[in-house]
């Protein structure tokens, strides 16, 4: 069977107005608009001055009229116009019977004397238009009938002058908006362009450094470029962060499986008492134990990219729970660990308590952040100051804060910003067991909350060195 067409992708269609350039729907759409805005206000123009115009004849033919009445005359031969009443001669003024008979005219002569009588059409009472004139014809008190009338051609030719002149300018003001909204949508989507080109430049070359040139102004294209222009700075940094990243990781991992293959081509290379494969056994547990230890680190590592679902978190029920945890350890290690609360103790709430029902202090010792990730950072922070640290380890909780506080020394302030980065340990320390991950993750998850970690040299608890993380003052109302 021969094969379907190519079908276009779902929700889009391959039709003649799809395939038009943004520029020109814009330019389309705003000169149909523009047009119709520009003919209905001509004809409204239009009307309005045929009205005037109809009504500043109409008013002179009234006029004229009332003139005619007051100039009949009545003598032996009937109703008459007064010699007097001469007329402008684009006025005609005519005196008919009621059966519509020309009795007198004043004026030029339209309908002869003693000719047929008007048709009832021709005669009718009001203002009419017949036969190119305007004509208004009125009943007097004796049952005669008064018609004045005047041509309508100069009202027509100036109607139709003005028709043209609103046509041809109608006309040339849509060409000029067609091509200022033309030059204008141009314009505006330059910025649009220069994204679109920077886009394909990535995706073609690969290479992530380009940026989009910088709109001027604030308004919603310079917004644009400016956004994509962020969004392009962090994703090189992510990029970056990624590649380093991938790059020591794969380092780190080859060291332990470097030395986990010596040991087993060790083994192999010849026979050997049981008691010699037991211990190689266990030399390849430990460094198996090891991998799965960095495996893990950098899974959980991994996972502080997802988004965050904050909670209000109680740090003194984390830090409690998490010391106690860590116990066991201090005693193997001979250190000495307890937590201390700032302020006075009160009750911890209870599941479900609603926060505005706390005491003040209590809520501040609440903070928006993800309790597991919360003892995540105090195990690492724990583990650090117990293997590294002096023979002393308190974990401190102060309002928006905690604080892990050993008596040692701690690291150089000059190492510090290399310990924040993965993998890296302090200088004497490669023969401790650990993987590097412990800190960095600190820093990962404290960004996930909005707080910030900090290093201590000399705090005001003493001398030794601690890591502080602290959060900012929120609404409690946030926190509901």
């Amino acid at each position: 069977m021969p094969q379907d067409a190519e079908q276009p992708p779902p929700g889009r269609s391959d039709s003649p107005w799809n395939r038009l350039s943004l520029r020109f729907k814009l330019t389309l759409g705003y000169a149909v608009i523009f047009s119709l805005s520009v003919l209905l206000g001509a004809g409204c123009v239009y009307v309005m001055a045929h009205g005037s115009l109809t009504r500043t004849l109409d008013t002179t033919l009234h006029e004229t009229a009332s003139l005619a009445r007051g100039s009949i005359l009545e003598d032996a031969d009937g109703e008459r116009f007064s010699d007097e009443l001469q007329p402008p001669p684009e006025l005609n003024i005519e005196l008919l019977s009621s059966s519509g008979r020309v009795l007198d005219v004043a004026g030029r002569l339209l309908t002869p004397a003693g000719s047929s009588p008007l048709p009832p059409s021709q005669r009718a009472l009001g203002m009419i238009t017949q036969e190119g004139r305007r004509v208004l014809t009125e009943r007097l008190p004796s049952g005669l009938l008064l018609q004045v009338s005047r041509p309508s051609d100069t009202l027509t030719a100036l109607l139709e002058t003005l028709a043209q002149v609103l046509l041809a300018g109608s006309a040339l003001m849509i060409g000029l908006a067609c091509v200022a909204g033309y030059y204008l949508a141009d314009r505006a989507l330059k910025p649009v362009d220069e994204v679109a080109r920077t886009a394909a430049t990535i995706t073609h070359s690969g290479s992530y450094r380009g940026r989009v040139r910088a709109a001027p102004g604030s308004d919603e294209m310079a917004r644009l470029t400016g956004t994509v222009n962020s969004m392009l700075d962090h994703l090189e940094a992510t990029i970056e962060r990624e590649r380093s990243f991938a790059r020591t990781a794969a380092h780190e991992l080859r060291t332990p499986l470097t030395a986990l293959q010596g040991r087993l081509e060790l083994a192999l290379e010849r026979p050997r008492e049981a008691a010699d494969y037991r211990r190689s056994l266990e030399i390849m547990r430990g460094r198996v134990d090891e991998l799965l230890s960095l495996a893990q680190g950098l899974l959980v590592l991994a996972e502080t990219d997802r988004p965050a679902h904050l909670e209000p978190t109680d740090l003194t029920l984390q830090a409690a729970e998490v010391t106690t945890e860590m116990y066991e350890l201090a005693t193997r290690l001979g250190k000495q660990l307890d937590w201390q609360r700032v302020i006075e103790p009160l009750p911890l709430p209870q599941p479900g308590a609603r926060l505005d029902g706390l005491p003040p202090s209590t809520l501040h010792m609440m903070v928006l952040a993800e309790p597991l990730g919360v003892r995540q950072v105090l195990r690492n922070l724990l583990e650090n100051a117990l293997k590294y640290g002096g023979d002393r380890v308190v974990v401190r909780v102060s309002p928006l804060s905690l604080m892990v506080w050993d008596s040692g020394p701690g690291p150089l302030m000059s190492e510090w910003a290399r310990l924040t980065r993965p993998f890296e340990r302090g200088p004497g320390l490669q023969g401790v067991s650990g993987s590097g991950l412990g800190l960095p993750l600190v820093l990962a998850l404290a960004q996930r909350w909005n707080a910030r970690v900090e290093p201590q040299w000399a705090t005001q608890f003493g001398d030794g060195f601690g890591v502080c993380l602290s959060w900012a003052a929120r609404d409690l109302k946030t926190m509901n």
